[in-house]
């Protein structure tokens, strides 16, 4: 029996040190943001963020280029740097520990959409009210000695509101230290109401904003930095009114797709910039998604149940890789649906005319024989198989697309391409060749060498054999014979896996080390470039054209993803920042 008073008595510490540890943790900025808010721009640890942005290996070997150490001893980044020395001299401590005590709370910068300008607040929580206070004082006797050296005449005026010393200088500018945050408006009236909030006059902040609240849950935890956007205010701007009373025409659709109809149905945008493993992750998100979305949900968003895209194709030497959902067929089906009469009655005669371009054919037939899954690729690749090198570099690349009659599409397009290389030989000469690859036909022109085009004095044409062929399902038209045949093999060796669900109808990648081997083909144009600019010999200028490359490659891959649920949107931009 002895045991249980002591154990009493240990909870009882546990409770006091947990008590003690909330209240000396600093209170949220949005407390003193009014709620008529349209924007908040939040960061909760400033320094954490800093940190992580300068701990990157790519920032740190970016800054050893002579170039950009150029920049950094600029005149400008000079004084910057002395004004930082001068604030960690003033205030005994190093900048990182300053940035801790005195933004340790977080910062958000507020904005009401409308007016020019729009008022805008900027709160800022520190820890330390006392070295807060001495900050505020040190930056007032910075910006009155700066505005003598300028002869500026205006100084800035102390008046108090609410029991609180502001500070104002001309229309434009005011500020106020209260307690351990520190307020800073364009706006005197924006300023007076944080103030209202911060001595208990008002009690509507940004803070109990339950819009706020569901997008800090429908984003990651723990971001970096933080966007909320009220999109109700956004959608009473007169611009946004006219967009949306209007139904778009057809570029238009294929342009803005279901993201025009998502952002008319979504009470807020919300997005966050977040620190995952070795991942810097940019999202941006929606509390609507495929539930309630019109007819544009047929193009864009496969069926329940159907992949969403199919897998990114990566041959080698890829420069950007892309796979997206895009019904063709339902432009058709669905035109009742999505476009005025007018432009149905335009889009039914183009299709009636198509035939003189499509050799004979429809437009409507091809979009209903087409598939909904898409892919692009670009790739570099060191020749196109000429002896002839082209004054002006192309990277290859192609189209993938799935077809939803394989046989009926793959003849019809192929007797479209035909016709256009038919017609491409009254400008140019070509020669067709045929090739049985992989269990696959592969039709490809190769451009006449001996065959002089004026109106080529670049060469460009030399970047291209244009090529296609049928594997299975999927229809392939590339640039070159070249990458024609890689894809044949990826599509091939893609068929054995098993189709995987997901919610993601687009998704591309861009690849840094597909842009290092470009920066090869344009190493002569790059040197030349850093000679002029650096006045440095040629073997430097080369090193450095060759450094540059080196860094592009090990940039590590950025990968993007657009996903609809029932209820939500989200549009993932992933850094994978490779060391």
């Amino acid at each position: 029996m002895r045991l249980l008073p002591r154990f009493a008595t240990g909870l009882t510490l546990v409770a006091l040190l947990a008590a003690s540890a909330a209240a000396e943790e600093p209170a949220s900025p949005l407390r003193l943001v009014p709620d008529s808010a349209d924007l908040l721009l939040e960061v909760k640890n400033p320094r954490r963020l800093v940190e992580t942005v300068t701990s990157l290996d790519a920032l740190k070997q970016l800054q050893q280029f002579p170039s950009v150490k150029e920049l950094l001893d600029s005149t400008t980044s000079r004084r910057y740097y002395q004004f930082l020395a001068y604030f960690e001299k003033e205030l005994g401590a190093d900048r990182l520990d300053l940035l801790d005590r005195l933004a340790g709370g977080g910062a958000v910068l507020a904005a009401k959409i409308g007016g020019d300008p729009g008022p805008a607040l900027l709160v800022v929580q520190g820890k330390d009210e006392k070295l807060m206070k001495k900050f505020a004082d040190t930056a007032l006797d910075v910006v009155e000695q700066e505005l003598a050296r300028q002869g500026v005449k205006e100084r800035p005026l102390k008046e108090t509101y609410q029991g609180v010393e502001t500070v104002r200088i001309g229309k434009d500018f005011c500020a106020a230290v209260a307690g351990a945050s520190l307020l800073v408006s364009n706006n005197e009236k924006a300023l007076q109401a944080a103030l209202d909030l911060y001595a208990g006059k008002s009690k509507k902040s940004m803070a109990d904003v339950a819009s706020v609240t569901e997008a800090a849950k429908l984003l990651p935890a723990d971001p970096l930095a933080s966007l909320w956007v009220n999109y109700e205010t956004v959608k009473r701007q007169q611009a946004v009114k006219d967009f949306y009373a209007v139904r778009l025409d057809i570029p238009g659709t294929i342009v803005f797709g279901t993201l025009a109809d998502t952002l008319h149905r979504s009470p807020f945008v919300c997005a966050a910039l977040c620190k995952e493993k070795d991942d810097l992750l940019l999202t941006v998100r929606m509390p609507s998604g495929r539930d309630g979305m019109g007819a544009i949900k047929s193009i864009y968003l496969a069926p329940d149940g159907q992949p969403g895209s199919r897998p990114l194709l990566a041959p080698k030497g890829v420069l950007y890789s892309e796979s997206f959902y895009m019904d063709p067929a339902a432009f058709w089906t669905e035109r009742a649906k999505l476009f005025s009469d007018q432009q149905i009655k335009s889009f039914e005669e183009a299709d009636k005319n198509s035939g003189k371009f499509l050799s004979g054919l429809e437009l409507s037939k091809l979009l209903t024989e087409a598939g909904p899954y898409h892919r692009f690729v670009a790739v570099e690749q060191e020749s196109a198989g000429y002896k002839t090198t082209p004054k002006q570099h192309v990277p290859a690349f192609a189209v993938v697309t799935e077809m939803r009659d394989p046989e009926a599409f793959g003849r019809n397009l192929e007797t479209v391409l035909r016709g256009a290389a038919l017609f491409a030989l009254t400008q140019v000469k070509l020669k067709m060749t045929e090739e049985t690859y992989k269990d696959c036909q592969i039709t490809s022109y190769r451009f006449r060498e001996d065959a002089p085009y004026k109106a080529d004095v670049n060469d460009v044409r030399f970047n291209f054999t244009p090529s296609f062929a049928r594997v299975g399902d999927q229809f392939v038209v590339a640039s070159t014979v070249e990458l024609c045949r890689d894809l044949v093999d990826e599509v091939q060796t893609e068929a054995k896996a098993p189709p995987v669900a997901s919610a993601v109808c687009r998704r591309f990648r861009l690849v840094p080390g597909g842009f290092a081997d470009l920066v090869k083909v344009f190493e002569d144009s790059l040197v030349t470039q850093t000679i002029l600019d650096q006045a440095v010999p040629p073997a430097e200028a080369r090193e450095q054209v060759k450094a540059f490359a080196q860094w592009v490659r090990g940039l590590g891959p950025v990968d993007a993803e657009e996903a609809y649920t029932p209820d939500s949107f989200r549009f993932d931009l992933r850094w994978k920042t490779a060391k």
